[in-house]
């Protein structure tokens, strides 16, 4: 234990330790060498670092300006200096706060000269990017249809952060599709130094190159920062984790604040094995764990620890909490998706007229479709909310595409929306096509979508005029309405205009949740149609609900994905959809090895979930959910049983259910099905013989991953075998294999 008692005389470090437990004050006071303190949700982290820093100023005698702090966000970097200027000072000012970009750039601007750019160099930002490549791409005469601006940018910036160079990439792509986008990436590069401008990710690639190259730039930094702190490490990725690796080098006083079980962001490049090899770079690295929670009551603390303890590559740990509490976790287990969020919108009610504000309750789900029925059953209970990271369910782009379609197939006039999905998916039709069709429109008098019909008349290339056909007779075919109901005319389009090709080929890594959107807006126009078949009527519902005034927004109940929900804490939060495959959400893996660190991730990510809830807290999931128009049946999420039952209280639409009957909701959901409605039938068997040709052992066809063999079959997921990329866990729904006869 450290000896602290001789402080207790000194007026400002009394001031920077008072309050503080013991692992938070050892935390502040081991200034020298390396320090790595892993620190719990709610355990007063920012606290300890901002003290830490004011307390080597005030009590160690070190110049502001050998201190170096990195946060990860600017709002994190504001705070820091705010709370920092309220013990030192004015002082304060010249301390080095930063996110890594920031830094970089004031490191490039009194360097970058030696790399051969201008020191007043430009930051590019997106639009600017993609003109680029756009460019790009017509010199070296390929199509943007299959290089998408917006995915070749996303692949060059994954390549920066895993600092792979375009000679690396031209090496390991030789051929075919990412052969091209090698040589796109070298024409990018080429003229980003030819103009002196850097993109967004150069930033810290340009100073690793710039401290390797001229070692004398990097010495200068390495004696300069004398103490280094570096927040939410578990989110460094591999090019950050090297720059401070370079810059503490010398002084090695180097301290780390971070959570490997609240590692969420592997997806985009976050290396939780940062942590691990923090240990293995620096010597004797004092390790402090800040276990004790201030945010959460002890019954919450102790379903979080529960549910972690389930990860096997972690830091042994629990969190505590003085705030003891013998209220239990409630867990409903609803008939359907409708069900569980009217159940949610009627306990929100229930507590704010028990005094709980609407702004102090949250809902959290794991991916962004789910927020639809949510935001439905505001709307109807007239509950105030607001979403955070995200648009509403009606405003987000693939919801509003499809709709357009369906607004140009009822109203061929409509032209707003027709210029919204003409080119949508890439046609080719550009600006100086669309030039050419207005003019032809308006010197013959035609609405845009006749002039549309007469697209040979108007000189178009004949890649244009082809695919404005497609466009034309795709409209028409489905302006027979009465033919199809409205989640077939949905699923239609979506299949015939090209939709589902785009966002299935695309690298976006947000293709999957823009598919998911577009299965729950399949869903919704289900359940309406079950009501009434207009489409109009369907129409003007969504524009409707679209357009609603948010009301009271001061005083709302925030709907949010677990990972926009990360840092925030809220006295009640609402956890829904919590179903396997759904939450946890394993798709894709590559491996048994990918299988279990993608689980491991997700169990950190119900860690984070669960860890928001200050007093009280509400899981749910659904027994049946539709997507994509099928009801599927759902069994709940493994995390739901990992959280001890003594801490819980369970009831269901069927009444107060065991939980350790892992079926009998499963069970009872299929008699109620099966007595309300004889037409619907679902069990696995039909599942597995409606939608496949193919079985456990049979040879199949993947027209992206070629010839494979089937190696187990799940209710909603096969596992193959191919013999070019290896094993792949694939959904039946959108797998498309066929069997080889």
């Amino acid at each position: 234990m450290i000896e602290y008692n001789y402080i207790k005389t000194r007026r400002n470090t009394v001031n920077l330790v008072q309050n503080m437990n013991e692992n938070q004050l050892k935390a502040i006071l081991k200034t020298e060498g390396a320090v790595m303190v892993i620190a719990g949700a709610g355990s007063g982290k920012t606290r300890v670092l901002t003290n830490r820093i004011a307390y080597l100023i005030s009590e160690k005698n070190v110049l502001e300006s050998n201190i170096l702090a990195i946060t990860f966000t600017n709002k994190a970097a504001k705070e820091m200096k705010e709370r920092i200027y309220s013990l030192v000072g004015e002082t304060s000012k010249y301390i080095w706060i930063n996110t890594f970009h920031s830094m970089c750039v004031r490191i490039l601007r009194q360097n970058i000269e030696l790399l051969g750019y201008n020191k007043n160099f430009t930051i590019l930002d997106v639009s600017e990017q993609k003109s680029i490549i756009k460019n790009i791409l017509k010199e070296l005469n390929l199509s943007e249809d299959s290089y998408q601006p917006n995915n070749i940018l996303k692949i060059i910036s994954k390549a920066k952060n895993n600092m792979t160079s375009v000679s690396d990439m031209r090496s390991q792509s030789r051929f075919g599709f990412m052969k091209n986008v090698a040589e796109i990436y070298g024409h990018y590069q080429n003229y980003l130094k030819k103009n002196s401008v850097l993109d967004f990710d150069d930033l810290m690639l340009k100073t690793i190159v710039l401290f390797e190259k001229h070692p004398e730039v990097l010495s200068i930094y390495q004696n300069k920062f004398q103490y280094i702190h570096v927040d939410e490490y578990q989110d460094t990725n591999v090019i950050q984790y090297k720059l401070i690796k370079m810059l503490s080098a010398v002084h090695k006083n180097v301290c780390v604040v971070g959570d490997d079980d609240q590692s969420i962001y592997s997806w985009r490049g976050a290396c939780s094995d940062n942590i691990i090899n923090f240990e293995k770079d620096y010597d004797n690295v004092e390790l402090i764990f800040l276990d004790q929670n201030y945010r959460s009551n002890s019954t919450i603390l102790d379903a979080a620890n529960a549910v972690i303890k389930n990860n096997t590559e972690r830091k042994e740990k629990a969190l505590w909490s003085e705030n003891k509490s013998n209220r239990k976790i409630s867990i409903y287990g609803a008939l359907n998706d409708k069900d569980e969020t009217d159940d949610i919108a009627r306990k929100i009610l229930e507590l704010n007229k028990e005094g709980i504000k609407f702004r102090d309750m949250a809902i959290l789900y794991r991916t962004n479709f789910l927020s639809r029925s949510m935001e439905n059953s505001c709307l109807s209970f007239g509950i105030p909310y607001k979403l955070i990271g995200s648009l509403k369910f009606l405003q987000r782009q693939e919801v509003r595409d499809l709709l357009a379609y369906l607004n140009v197939i009822v109203n061929r006039a409509d032209e707003f929306s027709l210029r919204r999905i003409i080119n949508v998916p890439k046609r080719g039709i550009g600006a100086t096509s669309m030039e050419k069709i207005d003019k032809y429109a308006n010197e013959y008098g035609l609405s845009l979508f006749e002039a549309l019909e007469n697209i040979d008349m108007i000189g178009v290339s004949k890649k244009i005029t082809t695919n404005v056909h497609l466009l034309t007779n795709l409209i028409k075919k489905y302006s027979n309405t009465e033919n199809y109901s409205i989640d077939e005319l949905i699923i239609g389009i979506y299949k015939d205009s090209g939709y589902e090709n785009m966002l299935k080929e695309s690298s976006d890594p947000y293709a999957e949740s823009r598919i998911e959107n577009i299965s729950e807006l399949v869903s919704s126009a289900k359940q309406f149609s079950s009501m009434n078949d207009s489409l109009i009527d369907f129409i003007s519902e969504m524009s409707l609900t679209s357009d609603a005034d948010d009301e009271n927004i001061e005083d709302a109940v925030v709907l949010s994905t677990i990972h926009a929900a990360k840092g925030l804490e809220y006295d009640v939060v609402f956890i829904m959809g919590l179903e396997e495959s759904l939450f946890p959400s394993i798709r894709d893996a590559d491996s048994s090895e990918d299988e279990r660190n993608k689980m491991e991730e997700e169990r950190r990510l119900a860690y984070v979930a669960i860890t928001r809830a200050k007093e009280r807290l509400f899981m749910s999931f659904a027994n049946r959910r539709m997507q994509f128009g099928s009801i599927k049946m759902n069994r709940k999420s493994r995390f739901i049983d990992e959280v001890p039952k003594e801490l819980t209280h369970f009831e269901s639409a069927f009444g107060s259910t065991p939980s350790d009957k892992k079926d009998s909701n499963i069970e009872q959901a299929n008699k109620f099905i099966s007595n309300l409605s004889p037409k619907i039938n679902i069990t696995k068997k039909a599942k597995l013989s409606n939608d496949m040709n193919y079985s456990t052992g049979d040879i199949v066809l993947h027209k992206k991953f070629g010839e494979g063999k089937v190696l187990d079959i799940k209710t909603d997921s096969v596992k193959v075998e191919f013999d070019e990329v290896g094993v792949k866990i694939l959904l039946i729904e959108y797998a498309n294999l066929t069997r080889k006869d």
